[in-house]
């Protein structure tokens, strides 16, 4: 099975970042503009458990990648609610 999302592009307009939550990510206060440009996410379900990332940036370390971390906290929510 293969699903396909676009990841719209934003223009943030305005940007405060506030205070430091304690899973590392800050709380923001934003006022952004989506634009007509997106990315397309393609996943594929596989039977391996594993997650790939194909990607032309290849100088992000897969610990930093957000499109990973994503993906993993994903999986984990989808495991709890199928009960997989």
């Amino acid at each position: 099975m293969i699903n396909i999302w676009p990841s719209p592009a934003k223009l943030n307009l305005f940007l405060h970042i506030n205070n430091r939550r304690s899973d590392g990510y800050h709380n923001l206060q934003t006022i952004f503009q989506f634009l007509n440009y997106s990315d397309l996410l393609e996943i594929k379900l596989n039977n391996s458990g594993l997650i790939y990332l194909t990607t032309n940036f290849n100088n992000i370390p897969k610990e930093n990648n957000l499109i990973i971390k994503a993906a993993n906290i994903l999986k984990v929510a989808a495991k709890k609610k199928y009960h997989l």
